[in-house]
């Protein structure tokens, strides 16, 4: 064994470090106080790594010298890295057994490691690492392991996993780092095989050779079945050998570079290195869309060399849903078909109906359909309506066991609808079709990292492409007529209802129960596997009652009874069975299915209610106009109020339990909860009633905080951890800047996005949410790493005032709040709407009363107080005319009548009139309290004449409308856009230009920062403090400054001679690299000339750019020919991927230019 070590000082700290000197060979790097960093080299095989073992202080300042010391190590350890031990510092609330905020350590801890760009693994099999040995309860993680984004790619499995604690008040813990054995994956169609030359023409021959009789259905199924063979066959002659082919690739461009030194290429030559660096492109974009549909990440575009961070995440996807272990009854199980058994065994009895018989049960109260919606519901199936549901669907998700992604059946419909429509028309004729097309793969999602049991995994249903079609169909009619039937209190699915909205009657109504002198209690319910335990049988009769037609209930009865599942273990498919209960989460049916399953307990507890047998909580104000809140359903999550009165908590009970018997829904009172709303007595007496736990508010309902103040800052600190531990995820340097503005656009934004939506943000929350994402976008600056190249508030200004595009928090949260307001005077009858009249009331027909009670857990305050600001935006159209105010709101014209005839305002008779009361066909009935002065006449005529111009009244409804945009129609992103632009920070440029080009992403942003003069050049670095003597890499003769480098050096210049040689067309270079884009883009030429002439000034400064860093880093010099030619390729192929198909020479290509 080797052996080094750092000494203990008295009895804290020590090191020491072991390895097996069979294995490898180690030597130590550095040693500080706190660390002990030792470099290892494989005997028998080719790996080098580095370990740094950790023993961090207690103390704040000593912890930082650590971070510090580390980060300087980083530079040394340019293999895998680990770093392990202990560091003596939590990073989120719950790794300490007593935490509730995230504290500066935390916050530090958490930023050192993104900066040191370390993958922080999931702790299996606990949740602390240490606990205090006097019996005391106080337990936390601060130990660790850590390890770079090359470790993390250098091994196909990685466990952190707890081990048992003997002696010591530390548990150790273990990095599994074993390989893991291969599995058959089943067939998937590939969006890559689209762009190979000549596939599509081999689909349509495929297709049509096939001969097959029988139904519509059976036909199209058993063509999918050989079609699949085919591909199969046609896979193996094409594999996905993509590094192969690439280095191929560059051995023959690297001998031609070295004829090309010996002598000149003939033109033959020079083409076929044009063609072979587009096949290389090619095959690199094969690699990237391949590996972007493995990570299934639908933010990132393709087309921005991301093929890393596709592959990272695909990997990391591989690894996180790997089942390695199962724990049963207590048991470990690692044996792969003892899990595989166990597995199928469970699912077997989920999809198991229980009972031999469940009673009917004819519900009171229920909504019917007509019997036009019933008829049109069954009407025949249209090829527009069918496409239109294709095209409707997302193109790369899971395939079911088909292998056939939809992206498969949009790119080929015109070869597949024939057949596809006769399997419709059989489908509709018969209610039937190919049983097989209802096979179903069970994807097993872990619910949090290291699950072990199987309820700790979520089943998700990959479901055939023609099947999905199918019931995409039925989903987009049930979705017309869906509204009617499900009671105003299920808020999941329906148009028009939302999230949000039972979340703010959640709370408003525990306000309500607070701010009044009846305590209540509050019971949030857990059903149990609701999709799963379905009946059937119960679904169908709920259906019938809501009056859906025979033909209608035999097709959703086939649907969902002729379903054959295999479990999907380790991406291997298992077993096949069918089912006799459930809904599969997956579906497109399923939500609508499921909800109107629901109503069946909807519509019990309101008959409760109406029985007085439940007293939900009332929310009312002063003039006693009372509205009672008994229960919200948002699909399975359920939520009922009443009082704390045991005989109440009996009847829900009893709901419950019948509801169970004829529906198969039962709840799990072990994880349902019982919260008293102000103080309940006998509270625990009253859980014990129902078996379930006794909380305390506050809680989260639907994930948003309930019964904490508004302006409590731990409602965020959830928000603040997802968002750092979504960033300690991605690693920068596999992100482009481009693909870095897309993840914080598309992803961190929308972390805090939901809760902005009901609670105001707080400023000490956006501050650290601000410096999360700014560090995250320049980290990954791999000339400058952590250099901010431009302003922050500059990147938050929109991509035509100059900016990035990257979301101002506080902006956006206040837009968010203002749709509520928005809602409430466009939205007629909607519960949660009917909760705010009842609350606060209402002085007029658009917006509540002002509320000027305490905050407490309520919302609506800070919600309302931004009225005066959204009225700035709105205004008024008339129809009937009552709900307008003649005087107060715009109506007519840009202002009020009050605002610009505040002097006639004053002395009117009836200032709070509408305008229906004010009109009639006579005309305007405008009193005043008093005679007119001379001077006023002409002000009364200024008014008459003002109002002369209107219509009259109508019979449509008054309406509230955005009065910046000719729909009238308010959006959170027009009014965001609307606030932005009045943001000072813009500055004139090319800006709509860059953005709008055909350029990938990464060199928009290039262009962008050519534009800003952001690029980090030597006179940059020098204004930054940086001691360096700035000159140009190419002239050596002038400072390097982004208008000399890019625009005025003697060397780069020839790049321009060049397309001005080819154009035949010499202009005087402006000074500033702006001003060239703007003059560039007025250049004439036709349509298509002009489009690829704009691609010219980006292609030029990103060949020089690319240069310069070549001789600046890698201190490799390439003649100026080589970098023309680099630069025309580029061109040739950015041209090629925007579809001048017919440019096979390059110079037909410089003659479109």
């Amino acid at each position: 064994m080797g052996e080094c070590h750092l000494n203990a000082t008295g009895r804290s700290g020590g090191i020491v470090v072991m390895w097996d000197k069979r294995y490898w060979r180690g030597e130590v790097v550095s040693t500080t106080n706190q660390s002990l960093t030792i470099k290892f080299d494989g005997i028998n095989q080719v790996l080098t790594w580095f370990l740094s073992a950790v023993y961090a202080s207690c103390d704040t300042v000593s912890r930082r010298e650590l971070w510090q010391e580390l980060s300087i190590i980083k530079e040394v350890c340019s293999g895998p890295w680990i770093s392990c031990g202990d560091f003596n510092v939590t990073r989120y609330p719950n790794e300490r057994s007593e935490g509730h905020r995230i504290t500066g350590d935390m916050q530090e801890f958490t930023e050192w490691i993104n900066a040191m760009e370390f993958v922080d693994p999931p702790l299996l099999g606990g949740s602390f690492t240490w606990r205090r040995g006097d019996g005391h309860s106080s337990a936390s993680r601060i130990d660790r392991f850590l390890y770079s984004s090359q470790w993390d790619e250098s091994f196909t499995r990685i466990k952190q996993n707890l081990l048992p604690r003997i002696g010591s008040d530390h548990n150790p813990i273990m990095l599994d780092c074993g390989e893991r054995n291969l599995n058959k994956s089943y067939f998937k169609f590939e969006q890559w095989w689209l762009r190979v030359d000549g596939f599509a023409d081999k689909i349509k021959e495929w297709w049509l050779s096939f001969n097959i009789n029988g139904t519509g259905s059976y036909i199209l199924a058993v063509k999918l079945k050989m079609l699949k063979q085919k591909l199969k066959e046609w896979r193996m002659t094409h594999r996905n050998d993509w590094k192969r082919k690439k280095e191929e690739i560059l051995q023959q461009l690297a001998e031609m570079e070295k004829t090309q030194e010996l002598r000149l290429l003939s033109e033959d030559e020079l083409l076929q290195k044009v063609h072979l660096a587009m096949e290389f492109e090619e095959v690199a974009k094969q690699e990237e869309i391949a590996w972007r549909q493995r990570s299934r990440i639908q933010w990132l575009k393709k087309g921005d060399k991301n093929t890393k961070i596709f592959h990272r995440v695909a990997t990391a996807h591989k690894r996180f849903n790997s089942i390695d272990t199962l724990v049963v009854e207590g048991n470990s199980i690692s044996d792969p078909e003892d899990i595989k058994g166990e597995i199928i065994n469970f699912y077997q009895k989920l999809y198991t109906e229980t009972e031999q018989w469940r009673p009917e049960f004819k519900l009171q109260g229920l909504e019917t359909i007509t019997e036009e919606e019933r008829d049109w519901l069954q009407t025949h199936f249209e090829e527009a309506e069918v496409l239109k549901c294709i095209k409707s669907c997302a193109s790369d998700k899971a395939p079911g066991p088909d292998g056939f992604p939809m992206c498969f059946f949009q790119s080929f419909w015109e070869v597949l609808k024939f057949d596809f429509m006769n399997a419709v028309n059989h489908f509709h004729e018969r209610q039937e079709f190919e049983r097989s097309l209802n096979a179903t793969y069970v994807a097993l999602i872990p619910k949090k990292p290291g699950a072990t049991e199987l309820r700790d995994f979520r089943p998700i249903s990959l479901i055939g492409g023609v099947y999905k079609i199918f019931a995409k169909l039925l989903a987009e009619r049930v979705k017309k007529v869906i509204s009617k039937l499900v009671n105003k209190h299920q808020m999941a699915f329906i148009q028009g209802r939302q999230i949000l909205d039972a979340a703010l009657i959640a709370s408003e109504c525990v306000d309500s129960r607070i701010k009044g002198e009846t305590p209540g209690i509050m019971c949030k319910l857990d059903i149990e596997k609701a999709y799963d335990h379905m009946n059937w049988d119960f679904l169908i009769n709920i259906l019938r009652q809501m009056g859906f037609g025979e033909k209608w209930l035999k097709w959703i009865g086939f649907c969902i009874k002729t379903v054959r599942f295999s479990i999907l273990i380790n991406g291997e498919p298992a077993g096949f069975f069918p089912s006799e209960r459930g809904l599969r989460q997956g579906d497109p049916l399923s939500p609508f299915l499921f909800i109107l399953a629901m109503e069946g307990l909807n519509s019990m507890i309101r008959v409760a209610t109406q029985k007085k047998w439940l007293k939900g909580f009332k929310v009312g104000n002063q003039a006693g106009e009372d509205l009672q809140i008994c229960q919200l359903l948002y699909a399975d999550d359920t939520v009922i109020f009443c009082e704390a009165k045991a005989e109440q908590v009996c009847f829900i009970r009893i709901i419950l339990v019948i509801f169970e018997a004829v529906s198969g829904l039962s709840v799990n009172w072990r994880k349902s909860s019982m919260f008293q709303v102000k103080d309940v007595a006998n509270i625990q007496c009253l859980a014990n009633i129902l078996s379930c736990k006794m909380e305390n508010l506050p809680t989260t309902y639907l994930g948003m905080p309930l019964g904490n103040n508004h302006k409590e800052l731990v409602i965020w600190d959830g928000i603040v951890e997802k968002t750092e531990k979504k960033l300690a995820t991605w690693k920068t340097q596999y992100l482009s800047l481009g693909g870095r503005i897309t993840m914080i656009n598309s992803v961190l934004d929308a972390l805090p996005t939901y809760v902005m939506s009901l609670f105001p943000l707080p400023a000490k929350v956006e501050d650290r949410l601000d410096k999360l994402r700014r560090d995250f976008l320049w980290l990954g600056n791999k000339e400058g790493k952590g250099i901010h190249l431009v302003k922050w508030q500059t990147a938050q200004l929109s991509k035509k005032s100059g900016g990035l595009g990257i979301k101002n928090l506080g902006l956006q949260n206040r837009c968010l709040l203002s749709k509520w307001l928005w809602r409430f005077g466009k939205e007629g009858q909607a519960l949660w709407k009917d909760v705010i009249v009842s609350k606060y009331g209402q002085t007029d027909s658009w917006t509540s009363n002002t509320v000027t009670s305490t905050y407490g857990v309520s919302v609506w305050r800070s919600i309302r107080n931004l009225w005066p600001k959204l009225t700035r935006n709105i205004c008024y159209k008339v129809g009937e005319g009552t709900r307008i105010l003649f005087w107060k709101d715009k109506w007519i014209g840009q202002n009020s009548l009050m605002e610009d005839f505040a002097d006639l305002y004053s002395f009117c008779d009836n200032p709070g009139a509408s305008i229906a009361e004010m009109w009639s066909q006579q005309g305007w009935n405008i009193t005043l309290r008093r005679l007119l002065n001379d001077w006023e006449v002409d002000r009364v005529a200024n008014l008459l004449q003002r109002l002369e111009d209107f219509p009259g009244l109508n019979t449509n409804p008054d309406a509230i409308r955005w009065k910046h945009d000719r729909d009238g129609e308010f959006s959170v992103g027009r009014m965001y856009k609307r606030d932005l632009a009045t943001q000072p920070g813009e500055i004139a440029g090319p800006w709509k230009q860059i953005w709008k080009s055909n350029t990938p992403t990464k060199i928009k942003c290039f262009t962008w920062l050519v534009c800003r003069r952001a690029c980090l050049t030597q006179e940059r670095l020098k204004k930054r403090g940086f001691q360096i003597v700035s000159r140009c890499f190419f002239c050596h003769e002038k400072e390097e400054t982004n208008n000399h480098l890019f625009l005025h050096c003697r060397v780069t210049a020839q790049i321009w001679y060049l397309f001005q040689s080819i154009i035949q067309d010499p202009w005087v270079v402006p000074e500033h690299t702006a001003d060239l884009l703007n003059c560039w883009m007025r250049r004439g030429g036709s349509k298509t000339q002009k489009k690829w002439w704009n691609l010219v000034p980006s292609c030029i400064w990103w060949s020089i750019w690319k240069e310069r860093n070549n001789r600046c880093f890698k201190n490799i010099t390439n003649p100026m020919q080589k970098v023309k030619e680099n630069c025309i390729n580029t061109l040739y192929f950015w041209c090629k991927e925007e579809g001048i198909d017919d440019v096979n020479q390059l110079v037909d290509f410089l003659g479109y230019l």
